[in-house]
């Protein structure tokens, strides 16, 4: 019976030390690299344009990190729909004159997307006309 209770502790013990390699390589697989070209708004952080990696943290919440300069933004989003898969990572930007802001994104090959909630200067923007979207997407290599 002794045996039974030690063994059971070596395999917890075993399993427990592999759960950060699992929640690891989660992470790695939900990470994006796609260049932005132009300097843009998430939520009320300005980000200059260049290489950003798209890292997903918890279920609804991302951070996305300049290459470069490693400014960093943490948010949050929720569930949006498309009616088509998207055949690559792609970023929706609402355009309201030369102001860009982040406001959803899809990835490949999902019917569910992440949405951004508008800030109150974003929505201020809306008001005074609706946004042109511009897209963005990863550059599969």
């Amino acid at each position: 019976m002794r045996k039974i209770g030690i063994w059971s502790l070596v395999v917890g013990f075993l399993a427990l030390g592999l759960l950060p390699l699992s929640v690891y390589a989660q992470v790695q697989a939900s990470t994006v690299t796609v260049d932005i070209p132009f300097a843009f708004m998430v939520e009320d952080a300005k980000l200059p344009a260049g290489p950003y990696e798209i890292a997903k943290v918890q279920d609804w919440s991302y951070r996305i990190t300049n290459k470069k300069t490693h400014q960093q933004v943490e948010f949050m989003t929720e569930s949006t729909p498309i009616s088509t898969p998207v055949k690559s990572f792609t970023l929706y930007f609402n355009v309201y004159g030369d102001q860009y802001y982040l406001s959803k994104f899809f990835h490949r090959g999902r019917t569910e997307g992440d949405l951004l909630r508008q800030t109150d200067a974003e929505k201020a923007l809306a008001e005074k006309g609706p946004a042109k979207i511009k897209t963005v997407t990863e550059k599969i290599k």
